[in-house]
């Protein structure tokens, strides 16, 4: 049985869950507890796969809680609880939880999140590798996000669409900003796939206590050769959003289709920055062997970066739509016979990017024509996808946006 702790200063509150989620009592085994340190020593006897806690508690917040767990029990998923009169107290804990959820909290919704978050995990088989994406509460954002996040939110009046355009630019931003604005902390009645909505949503003094509370967006103290594969997972990210912008979607994907082109390598941040023997042992034999790298990981592990990359986005609680996208995006499932679904929609811009930045290093190298669309109907689309990607790569390296 899945195992379930529940913190909460408040007896009451402890025992109206009790009661909301008795009908899980044959799926999950529960444990509640009236303080951080109570709940502290509960983990110290016996292993638990949830943690639940209230963000104000005497003595221990649930911030410092949940940093306390990450430490100490790095494979926990770890939800916060907090009043929406709370935003200062709960940006706090956004480099430490997982997900945020409103109080007071309705059963199914809870039910429905840490239900989510286990089928999630259930795709990474490997404790250890479970273990460390569970332990992620940051990634580095580019230095250089921060600088210009500051310059632009410290503006008096600051530009919705200049802040916007610099949250694309960075995966790791993107990611944490999707997190937050789609956490039920927020209210909203529906999934929010696109930055401009977002960072409106969500406001300026939102953002600004974002920037001062989380790590994420501070220079990061790393090797330079760490930081370098950083910015090259970044570089061909913005290439692929870009590429995916101009595929023929319906209207009503094009942002989730951006999005998840931005995000599909994220996995790759992952293995670069908190397994990188792991990572260079793939990337070196896929050089040497002329092999995708995916290919090379599931001989290795069993895993492969876009499984890591999922998981962490599913713990994180994006639209399940960008999750899928980023978790297929090198084997998308074939949805429909003549439309082009979001899935195969990032495998193609995917592809297109890493040809057309193979191509600017080496004019000579021929096109391969590996691109699964032959049966959709839309080769003869391949030609002109190609010149428009290339063009997209270039423009980037002229005005220095992919500059190493």
């Amino acid at each position: 049985m899945r195992r379930i702790l529940f913190v909460d200063d408040e007896r009451r509150i402890l025992e109206g869950l009790q009661r909301m989620l008795r009908p899980c009592r044959r799926q999950w085994e529960m444990a509640f507890a009236t303080s951080g340190s109570e709940a502290l020593a509960i983990l110290e006897a016996g292993p638990f796969d949830v943690i639940v806690s209230d963000m104000r508690m005497p003595n221990m917040d649930g911030g410092h809680l949940l940093e306390l767990v990450r430490q100490r029990h790095p494979g926990m998923i770890r939800i916060m609880l907090s009043g929406q009169c709370e935003i200062e107290a709960a940006m706090r804990a956004v480099p430490v939880a997982h997900q945020f959820l409103s109080k007071p909290c309705d059963p199914e919704k809870l039910r429905s999140v840490i239900e989510n978050c286990f089928e999630c995990a259930s795709t990474i088989t490997d404790f250890a590798t479970r273990g460390v994406i569970a332990s992620i509460g940051e990634l580095p954002a580019l230095p250089r996000t921060y600088a210009a996040l500051v310059a632009a939110l410290d503006d008096p009046k600051p530009s919705a669409e200049r802040v916007s355009a610099i949250v694309e630019c960075d995966l790791a931003v993107t990611a944490k900003l999707l997190q937050l604005v789609n956490s039920t902390f927020f209210g909203l009645a529906r999934e929010v796939t696109s930055i401009p909505i977002a960072v409106a949503y969500l406001g300026f003094d939102v953002l600004k206590q974002l920037v001062i509370a989380m790590k994420l967006f501070r220079s990061f103290p790393c090797e330079r050769q760490v930081a370098a594969l950083v910015e090259q997972i970044n570089r061909h990210s913005r290439c692929a959003a870009a590429i995916a912008a101009f595929l023929p979607v319906a209207a009503q994907l094009a942002p989730a289709v951006s999005v998840a082109a931005l995000l599909h390598d994220i996995g790759k941040l992952v293995l670069a920055v908190r397994l990188p023997e792991r990572f260079e042992r793939a990337l070196q034999a896929s050089i040497r062997e002329h092999r995708p790298m995916y290919s090379i990981e599931e001989e290795m592990t069993g895993t492969t970066h876009a499984d890591i990359g999922a998981y962490l986005l599913g713990l994180w609680g994006l639209p399940p739509a960008v999750i899928a996208a980023v978790s297929s995006h090198h084997r998308p499932v074939r949805e429909t016979e003549n439309e082009m679904d979001l899935r195969l929609a990032v495998h193609i811009a995917d592809l297109l990017a890493h040809e057309a930045e193979h191509r600017l290093l080496d004019p000579s190298i021929a096109c391969e024509n590996n691109i699964d669309i032959e049966l959709r109907g839309w080769s003869e689309m391949l030609p002109i996808w190609r010149q428009s990607a290339a063009e997209i790569v270039y423009r980037k390296v002229e005005s220095g946006q992919l500059a190493s």
